[in-house]
């Protein structure tokens, strides 16, 4: 067994639009799948004729090879010339036998490999943990992911207050303001910045108290509204992330509390974030906060309330990554782009998120939202 048998490699079926490892280790998009292979240092693209060309200005890559070799030669063997054979033949002439793949690669992949003679292991954790740590370019990706997002709600704002109330709702150019309206707004205004913005949360009232409902008909005046707003950049596929509620109209003391407590819980676990420290920590203190506060969380009528989720997440390549901000989080290091997204939720009362992104570095942190958090913002008369 020769050096590159015991290495083994690492492959990866999969499209560059759905796959997050591929693009980080190729920088190259696609909408149907492809084989990337990692034999020691080499990065090693298998594609069709139809990609060969752009792979190879646009890739990353150490070899673009086109299929259509291995495909040849398993025609003329009477075999499919399919991407399990393909990746067979290629390690075949390598002498490689074992294949390590990603914790979610396709069992029909996998199981079609085992039968060609490989050895097919999935790896237990993140395939390339290097991924969670950015590189200052990448902290400037998302960044300007993020000034498009808030350029976006600051259109919002305008519109919220040019709006008038009546009955308890709000009104804009003579309808009521609907959180379909609101994200159909929010949309067109991140498309065209290039941003591409999914499952964009627009809740008020009682909806708010759900943290991932999307939202749906009138919007309440005189009740917070969470605005949760997270697009990935068509090119960079770079996400970024951020929360604000907002209020239109008067602000009951109620509310008020409820702002300025989760707000407060925010900074302080803000405060806390640098690299060697424990991201559980910046979770509980913002859990000391609440309980100090008097607020409470736990199920009540059917329903959780307060405090049900963890403190936050990793932004990269994908809008939740490494690392966790919770009870169970771990060790932040330099590199790391966190949110920050404390929230309470009280039915009956309403719901009150704020979000904040940051990328740790070699001393503390740099906040990389700057939309502000303040009552002179958040509340529109």
């Amino acid at each position: 067994m020769n050096k590159q048998e015991d290495s083994g490699a690492r492959l990866i079926i999969a499209a560059g639009e759905a796959s997050p490892d591929l693009y980080y280790r190729t920088r190259f998009l696609t909408p149907d799948p492809y084989i990337y292979l990692e034999i020691q240092s080499e990065r090693i693209i298998l594609v069709n004729d139809l990609e060969i060309d752009r792979a190879r200005k646009e890739s990353i890559a150490s070899q673009v090879l086109p299929t259509r070799d291995w495909e040849k030669k398993l025609s003329a063997s009477g075999k499919s010339p399919s991407a399990i054979n393909i990746v067979s033949a290629f390690l075949e002439e390598k002498k490689i036998l074992d294949i390590q793949v990603p914790f979610d690669f396709p069992l029909g992949y996998a199981d079609g490999l085992r039968k060609n003679g490989f050895n097919v292991t999935a790896s237990a954790g993140p395939f390339f943990p290097e991924r969670a740590f950015k590189s200052r370019d990448e902290a400037r990706q998302i960044r300007t992911v993020q000034i498009g997002v808030e350029e976006s709600l600051r259109e919002i704002v305008r519109i919220l207050k040019e709006s008038n109330i009546r009955d308890g709702l709000i009104h804009y150019g003579g309808t009521v303001l609907t959180s379909e309206t609101v994200k159909s707004i929010l949309k067109k205004e991140l498309i065209g910045k290039n941003l591409l913005g999914e499952h964009t949360i627009v809740a008020g009232g009682e909806q708010a108290c759900d943290p991932h409902m999307e939202g749906e008909g009138p919007l309440p005046a005189h009740l917070p509204i969470v605005f949760d707003i997270f697009p990935h950049h068509e090119s960079t596929r770079y996400f970024a992330d951020m929360t604000r509620t907002l209020f239109k109209g008067s602000v009951k003391p109620i509310h008020r509390k409820l702002y300025e407590t989760v707000l407060e819980a925010q900074e302080k676990a803000i405060s806390l974030a640098r690299p060697e420290e424990e991201s559980r920590k910046l979770h509980q203190s913002v859990v000391d906060v609440f309980e100090a506060r008097g607020y409470r969380t736990g199920e009540k009528n059917g329903r959780m309330e307060g405090f049900f989720h963890g403190t936050g997440h990793g932004v990269g390549l994908e809008i939740h990554e490494a690392p966790r901000v919770g009870k169970t989080g771990e060790l932040l290091k330099e590199g790391h782009v966190i949110t920050v997204e404390p929230g309470l939720y009280y039915p009956g009362i309403g719901g009150v998120r704020i979000e904040d992104m940051l990328y740790i570095t070699d001393t503390g942190f740099e906040n990389l939202t700057t939309f502000p958090k303040d009552w002179g913002t958040v509340a529109i008369p």
